[in-house]
């Protein structure tokens, strides 16, 4: 029997905090596409909590911000990296998803689309170069949802 499609897309940053915000502004253009398979959410920052609700998915798309050169990059998670860190009530991905296996032994697939980011300063808006680097960052959420659902029995 096969698992039907469910993604979540999990849009990170800090909408007061300029360019920390553009996890924020691309997940909710994701939500506006109203795509069937795809359910949206969006938070400060990565949560132990979130684990159990992961269950119903196939598939994990953490959108943030980040210090890096390229635009904007997307990565499959592979369970095998080593965790940047873990706090009691905030995660990185890997942590996560290692804790998610393990927890539920479930295989779910999981991704990062990072958009490089500038200026994390409080009270400003999100910083043009880095809305240009979005708007590429939602080309390859497209191009990335197109191959999953090509790849998919549906």
């Amino acid at each position: 029997m096969n698992t039907p499609l469910r993604i979540l897309c999990i849009g990170i940053g800090n909408s007061l905090r300029g360019d920390d915000a553009v996890g924020h502004w691309l997940a909710d253009k994701i939500a506006a596409d109203a795509h069937p398979y795809v359910t949206v959410q969006t938070m400060h920052q990565l949560h132990i909590e979130v684990l159990e609700q992961l269950k119903q998915y196939t598939h994990v798309m953490i959108v943030d911000a980040a210090l890096q050169n390229e635009p904007a990059l997307l990565t499959s998670i592979d369970p095998q990296d080593t965790p940047a860190h873990t706090e009691s009530h905030q995660a990185d991905v890997v942590t996560l998803m290692q804790l998610h296996r393990n927890l539920y032994q479930q295989p779910i697939d999981w991704y990062t689309l990072r958009i490089a980011a500038q200026q994390f300063d409080m009270g400003t808006p999100v910083s043009t170069a880095c809305m240009q680097h979005a708007q590429l960052a939602y080309s390859l959420w497209q191009q990335w949802l197109q191959q999953i659902l090509n790849e998919s029995t549906l």
